[in-house]
């Protein structure tokens, strides 16, 4: 199934206060994050800074959590967790399971 970015922002509005354990996956590195879902934003046709860094069209996930990337464990940066939309390849909306695909990898979103 091929959700809408309002279907996928329509989920995360139901998992406000959750827990969400994110997996994302691109090439051969993959890295686990843990969320205490505050809010979240939907951001378009944002700047991009000097250098070019930065996404067009993201999500921005807010809350306390913690990333996990080759076995090393830190607390989540700013309190907020980006997923950039930019290539958004194609997106699977269940109750209990959020996946998108991007042309940098696959995010793979659960909740408690």
């Amino acid at each position: 199934m091929n959700s809408t970015v309002t279907d996928i922002t329509n989920w995360l509005q139901s998992k406000h206060n959750h827990t969400l354990y994110i997996t994302k996956t691109e090439e051969h590195d993959q890295d686990e994050t843990t969320l205490q879902l505050q809010s979240y934003e939907h951001q378009q046709n944002q700047a991009l800074s000097i250098d070019g860094y930065g996404e067009h069209h993201a999500l921005l996930l807010h809350g306390h959590g913690k990333i996990t990337t080759s076995g090393h464990e830190a607390p989540l940066p700013g309190n907020a967790y980006v997923i950039a939309l930019d290539g958004l390849q194609g997106s699977d909306v269940q109750e209990d399971h959020l996946i998108l695909r991007t042309n940098r990898g696959t995010y793979s979103i659960t909740t408690d």
